[in-house]
């Protein structure tokens, strides 16, 4: 009875990764559409304002700026409308904030000189004197200073790259569904080199894109949000999307780590929907190199995953934002 408990919990868990693709492999092979349950990526009108946001703790500054660079050329001829990049840093160590803006002046040394004085989409660098609740502190601290000024935010990992097409769809859809909260991508894994990680990037580019289409089916408008990646309405998000401290001690109390699906599920709770538009192609993301760093990222997820159990007794969370996190609680226990 043991051995049989332990395979049904082992089995539920595939079950639930392998469904939403084979439904989306179903979709797929048959052509059929959606319908009312999926949002058909539009064209920007080029009158929404958009801050595109990469919060950043210690990283690699030369490929910070370098993804900015490339994704701020990609963007200039879409005619996406007003739109500027803010580079969120929380670095502590100094050598490091030195290096992040040295690469900031060269960057804006180098587009100073673009060929014939081109303008394009303004770059900000902002490095916080204390960095409290990590990436959603950084970016609640931006939408403090500058949310108004902004109707979508484009939010991003420092590992995160995107084509300007991508960004200009994404901006399009939110014109195009006034109701929209959260419109999300599907990021694919790329840029690393080991096998550990070259094995996952093929694993996601065979069955993502039957994964998205299945998970965009089933959700609707009542999906959720990875934490990067995605637009965002930002007048609904500062006003509904602030977060608790969590009753308690850690790890299971204080400040919230997995911030996403609780702002996903507020999100809805306040009567915005929450898209997953799998049609969106041209958004990117890196993954660990090695078991051991997956296993550091797991860790958190688990900490932060967890830390929902006492987000489940929240009043007016939509059942469909119970049963993302529930699924996510479940996930852990199961690993």
């Amino acid at each position: 009875m043991l051995l049989v408990a332990l395979v049904t919990l082992s089995v539920g868990l595939l079950a639930l990764s392998s469904w939403p693709a084979i439904l989306g492999f179903i979709l797929g092979a048959f052509g059929r559409k959606a319908g009312r349950r999926q949002l058909a990526p539009a064209w920007p009108t080029g009158r929404a304002r958009t801050a595109v946001l990469m919060p950043i703790y210690e990283e690699d500054s030369a490929r910070v700026f370098a993804a900015v660079e490339v994704m701020r050329a990609s963007l200039a001829v879409t005619g996406a409308g007003e739109v500027a990049f803010f580079v969120l840093s929380d670095t502590r160590r100094s050598e490091a904030a030195a290096a992040e803006e040295n690469a900031y002046r060269a960057l804006l040394a180098r587009l100073a000189s673009e060929a014939g004085g081109r303008r394009g989409a303004p770059v900000h660098y902002r490095r916080r004197a204390a960095n409290m609740r990590r990436k959603a502190g950084n970016v609640a601290k931006f939408l403090e200073r500058w949310g108004g000024a902004y109707d979508f935010m484009v939010v991003l990992d420092a590992d995160s790259l995107m084509t300007g097409h991508a960004i200009a769809q994404m901006i399009g859809t939110m014109e195009a569904n006034p109701r929209a909260g959260i419109v999300q991508t599907m990021p694919y894994a790329v840029g690393r080199a080991s096998l550990f990680a070259r094995v996952q990037q093929f694993a996601g580019r065979l069955y993502g894109p039957m994964l998205a289409r299945g998970l965009a089916f089933w959700q609707g408008p009542r999906g959720s949000y990875w934490g990067h990646n995605a637009i965002i309405r930002v007048q609904p998000f500062m006003q509904h999307c602030g977060l608790p401290d969590l009753p308690g001690h850690a790890p299971l109390g204080g400040e919230i780590l997995c911030h996403d699906t609780v702002e996903a599920a507020l999100m809805l709770r306040a009567g915005w929907d929450a898209w997953l538009v799998p049609g969106i192609e041209g958004s990117y993301e890196e993954t660990p190199t090695n078991l051991l760093d997956h296993l550091v990222r797991e860790r958190r997820w688990c900490q932060g995953n967890l830390q929902h159990l006492r987000v489940l007794r929240a009043q007016g969370l939509k059942f469909a934002s119970l049963l993302h996190i529930g699924v996510g609680i479940l996930r852990q226990l199961y690993t």
